[in-house]
């Protein structure tokens, strides 16, 4: 083999090792948990790394309060198999606009065992499935 193309070789394993290398730090820096609420309050402390994390969960009726002012957004959400299990949620954002109770939310962000709070720095709630039409007394669709 050639001296110039050692050096080519050399050089193209270098820049696909090195670009392997960021592919992998970028994915593994960034890279969340996808947990429900159970898993989230039963999980070790420390298992998650100081990562952020990704919870599922259903917002519980009546405990949603809004300061438009500060768009600061509390709310309660519960476990999607066992609504025994719950955690306090702060959101600071525009909130979506399929956001209600007993919708189901998907959120993102870091959760604070003493205080069982999770902060949230993404919330996305989750659209029907279907849509139901909705039938009036006389049997016809509105």
């Amino acid at each position: 083999m050639k001296k110039s193309a050692k050096k080519t070789l050399v050089a193209v394993m270098l820049i696909v090792v090195g670009v392997g290398f960021l592919i992998y730090k970028g994915v593994s820096e960034t890279g969340v948990y996808y947990l429900t609420v159970g898993e989230v309050i039963a999980a070790d402390p420390g298992s998650f790394n100081d990562r952020g994390i990704r919870v599922s969960g259903k917002v519980v009726e009546g405990s949603t309060n809004y300061n438009q002012r500060d768009l600061l957004l509390t709310f309660t959400v519960k476990d999607l198999n066992d609504d025994t299990k719950t955690m306090k949620v702060r959101y600071t954002g525009v909130v979506p606009d399929a956001f209600k109770p007993d919708v189901e939310v998907i959120l993102e962000g870091n959760y604070d065992r003493d205080k069982n709070i999770f902060s949230a720095t993404t919330l996305l709630a989750k659209c029907p499935s279907k849509y139901k039409t909705k039938k009036t007394g006389k049997g016809e669709k509105e």
